[in-house]
């Protein structure tokens, strides 16, 4: 029993003074907490919601008052249609409504009175959220409105999808599992190259010949970025002549923008490499702060918008979100200039600044 008792405690020794062990048991499962207990709700989701009166009546006012004051929806008024729908295209909006001009006439005749729902089918795990609201919001005015007589018909929304006209879900999840898959070659491959050199020993070798920082850091850069760009465009085939899902944009923007996103990735993975020396820490740091990110808060599978403030500001902060934004509209709608340069600019400064960052902390002594 005392060698027995004396390995045990040599082994909560090395558990306590091994990081990597500390870091499974107790930073892992608190992340994972926080995030589900805050970043994530599946029960509600804001939504934007734009809508266009054609009708003008007191009852239509009355209409669009509940759903300015609903604390799920935030309501803005348009007055031309084409500026709706542009909006709903940029994703500024998640659903456009429309009462049409006959709504209070139809109401006050006791016939059913139509309003038209154009959804963002390009969002599909919010398309629920802006159907059920409208739906509901549209219901409760009508059970205490003063201008529906009694036996009235009631509301009937008419749903539309843009982009998306059977609602397929694989037409919005698919695209956007490339930011996953992008993520994963840019940060975890790359966290784990410079913490090999030095689990190997290697490094003594690279510093003791005649080599500059800056030839350690293309050198690590191109080979990633290379792979990643070849995974892209495989996936492209199987995803476009397998399984048969439609492109409405650019391949040369798709390609372009994809570069920059795994420029910035391919950054974070060798400032995790450059800092940790150790192997299994790179790459549960990748975890947490690449893979994970882009799994659950980059709008791939749950709705941005049901977040808490924090967490929306937060997952501005991230490439994955712009990249997704970007791939799910490419693929949907075509190019939105708008979005498109805006996600360039992000990811190629995120990327510089995370290159020189690279630059900085790459290893130029053995005690550094």
């Amino acid at each position: 029993m005392k060698i027995t008792l004396a390995f045990i405690k040599k082994e909560f020794l090395q558990i306590i003074r091994d990081p990597s062990s500390l870091i499974i048991a107790f930073v892992l499962p608190t992340l994972l907490l926080f995030i589900y207990t805050y970043g994530i709700n599946l029960d509600s989701a804001n939504i934007r919601l734009g809508i266009k009166d054609d009708d003008g009546g007191q009852a239509v006012a009355e209409l669009i008052k509940s759903f300015e004051q609903n604390r799920f929806v935030t309501a803005a008024l348009y007055g031309n249609r084409e500026d709706m729908y542009s909006d709903l295209t940029r994703s500024r909006i998640q659903g456009a409504l429309t009462i049409p001009s006959d709504f209070s006439r139809r109401l006050a005749a006791g016939k059913e009175a139509p309003l038209l729902l154009v959804a963002d089918g390009a969002n599909i795990n919010q398309v629920a959220y802006t159907q059920n609201y409208v739906s509901q919001i549209a219901e409760s005015w009508l059970q205490r409105s003063r201008f529906a007589p009694a036996p009235a018909a009631g509301v009937n929304i008419e749903t539309r999808y843009q982009y998306n006209q059977n609602a397929d879900g694989r037409r919005a999840l698919v695209p956007s599992s490339l930011a996953v898959t992008m993520t994963l070659i840019g940060i975890l491959l790359t966290a784990l190259v410079v913490s090999r050199e030095w689990e190997r020993g290697t490094m003594e070798a690279l510093l003791a010949a005649n080599i500059r920082p800056i030839h350690i850091v293309v050198g690590k850069y191109v080979p990633y970025f290379i792979v990643g760009m070849l995974s892209l465009a495989f996936s492209m085939f199987v995803i476009i002549a397998l399984f048969r899902l439609p492109f409405a944009g650019s391949y040369a923007v798709l390609f372009l923008v994809s570069a920059l996103f795994l420029y910035a990735s391919v950054g974070i993975g060798l400032i995790i490499s450059s800092v940790l020396h150790d192997q299994l820490l790179a790459s549960m740091a990748s975890l947490i702060l690449g893979f994970l990110p882009a799994l659950m808060m980059s709008g791939v599978v749950f709705p941005i918008l049901s977040m808490p403030s924090f967490f929306r500001w937060l997952t501005k902060l991230l490439p994955p979100t712009h990249y997704v934004s970007f791939i799910k509209s490419e693929f949907m709608a075509g190019t939105v200039w708008q979005n498109t340069l805006a996600s360039s600019l992000f990811l190629l400064l995120l990327g510089f600044a995370f290159s020189l960052l690279v630059y900085k902390k790459t290893a130029r002594r053995l005690d550094a």
